[in-house]
């Protein structure tokens, strides 16, 4: 298989694999650049399963790539929040999306608190379903050593690991916040906001935003009744896939678009936290899939 082939054969799933392990698709696209370079030096007819090999280049380069990233991040203006990656037309995922939120933008918030190698295993075992005897070949550790890194993996995400919510549910809370935007009448909205709900906002020092998480649910409240107010919402309301879970994005003309998404409770029938990512820098990737 040539190096043409191989891209177009398993581009798709590299990105995915890196994109969930670095949080970021301009990364994610490097990384894919990056290992195709090397992959220029190496004698492809010596490659036997090229599946196996390419995805254990991207794990390794991602997770060293993540660790490099790590001191910038700790630099970054305000909050740093993953880059999605929104697809309007979520009919036509690509073979590795991961759809209905079984991984999706919440998910990819949470997983900031893991070591990339964490990182990884938790990608690689509970995205892609590998197992551990894989897992520990791609790594170049022990499966007891790798399961061990998993459960880490899962206590430090719990009880913040909080499953998905149903479909339903799901969209009931984009759609409420889709009419929120568009009347301007938030109260049906902020209803379905727990009482210790956190707003979470990622302007990167590029547009204005909320520096500190916004805590509370009265603090929530005041936060988008205000911004409505001044007409920072107004512009075109859609319903949109938010790297695999249902959100709401908001373009307008003359300013950078928004993009909005939610994390359920433990139950999956409340709001837990709001992500409202404005940095234009992170917004690219419209129309794109993983």
């Amino acid at each position: 298989m040539d190096l043409e082939t191989l891209y177009r054969t398993y581009q798709s799933l590299l990105l995915a694999v890196s994109y969930r392990i670095l949080g970021s698709y301009s990364e994610a696209e490097d990384a894919l650049q990056d290992i195709f370079i090397t992959l220029r030096e190496v004698d492809l007819t010596t490659i036997t399963y090229p599946k196996a090999y390419l995805v254990k280049m991207i794990t390794n380069h991602s997770i060293n790539q993540l660790q490099s990233a790590r001191h910038k991040r700790e630099l970054y203006t305000g909050t740093w929040l993953p880059e999605p990656v929104v697809s309007i037309n979520s009919d036509a995922p690509s073979e590795y999306a991961i759809q209905q939120e079984n991984f999706g933008y919440a998910l990819l918030v949470l997983m900031e608190k893991l070591t990339p190698l964490e990182r990884a295993v938790f990608v690689l075992r509970e995205s892609l379903g590998y197992e551990y005897e894989e897992i520990a070949e791609i790594l170049n550790k022990s499966e007891a050593a790798c399961r061990k890194i998993f459960s880490r993996a899962k206590a430090k995400l719990d009880p913040n690991f909080i499953p998905k919510a149903s479909p339903q549910d799901a969209e009931r809370f984009v759609h409420a916040f889709a009419k929120a935007v568009t009347s301007g009448e938030f109260k049906p909205f902020i209803n379905l906001l727990t009482e210790d709900s956190v707003l979470l906002s990622d302007g990167g020092g590029k547009i204005r935003a909320a520096i500190f998480p916004i805590k509370g649910k009265d603090r929530v409240a005041a936060f988008f009744e205000g911004i409505g107010s001044k007409g920072s919402l107004d512009g075109e309301v859609q319903i949109v896939t938010v790297s695999g879970q249902v959100g709401v994005l908001i373009t307008r003309k003359d300013l950078p678009p928004k993009v909005i998404c939610f994390q359920p409770n433990s139950e999956g029938n409340q709001i837990q936290s709001v992500y409202l990512i404005v940095n234009p820098e992170k917004l690219t990737h419209i129309g794109s899939s993983i």
